[in-house]
């Protein structure tokens, strides 16, 4: 009988003792981490537009149809994403979202439709194709943005408490990537589809990557 008690009062005690320790944390709410990507897109295109200028093609309607519906696929993709980066910060599981994976499986369409046109309209365009020389320009000016993006990102998952760290990473990265190109690519006069279909695309991949591999440590328990 005395020992039952005892280990009672042990237990209650190591319970007491950690409890001491302990601070109420604020409870994440998920309108504040899509508010905090919402802002940190908005910085980058501020900033987009600071150092290349806006494309005022964009308004007069001189914008392809090709790059409305790759930079809409975009949008689409980086919402979906950041939904799933926002939620990922909550410690739950069982059934996830699909719409991120449907969003970037729609997006994929554009990259396809690119080298087939540029494949049926002969080996010169090809070329062309992948030797553009706004390449680099567009590329790299993505994924400068799309760091201020992930950014904001990696802040909130730190906050919260991700279960599936990979899954987190994928998810900043795509968000980043297309939220990064989306914010360059409104600078961008170039909207051949050959262009946009590659290297407005190329640096969400790049980005997801990089994110698979780069965010985990950051947001590790």
């Amino acid at each position: 009988m005395n020992n039952t008690s005892n280990n009672a009062r042990s237990r209650a005690d190591l319970i007491a003792a950690m409890a001491e320790d302990l601070t109420p944390v604020r409870r994440v709410k998920p309108v504040e981490g899509m508010l905090l990507i919402a802002a940190a897109t908005v910085l980058a295109t501020v900033g987009s537009i600071a150092i290349h200028d806006f494309w005022w093609g964009l308004l007069s309607g001189d914008a392809s149809g090709y790059f409305l519906i790759t930079h809409g696929l975009l949008l689409v993709v980086g919402l979906a994403s950041a939904a799933g980066v926002v939620f990922s910060a909550q410690p739950r599981v069982g059934t996830r979202g699909n719409a991120p994976a449907w969003s970037v499986a729609m997006l994929a369409i554009v990259p396809v439709a690119a080298i087939i046109s540029m494949i049926s309209a002969g080996g010169e365009h090809l070329h062309k194709g992948m030797n553009d020389p706004a390449a680099w320009l567009c590329t790299s000016s993505s994924l400068i943005a799309a760091v201020v993006v992930a950014g904001a990102s990696i802040l909130w998952l730190r906050r919260g408490a991700p279960v599936s760290i990979e899954r987190s990473g994928w998810l900043t990265g795509i968000a980043a990537g297309s939220l990064g190109t989306l914010a360059y690519g409104i600078t961008c006069p170039v909207d051949s589809l050959s262009h946009v279909g590659l290297w407005h695309i190329a640096p969400v991949v790049i980005a997801a990557v990089i994110g698979r591999f780069a965010v985990p440590p950051l947001i590790r328990w």
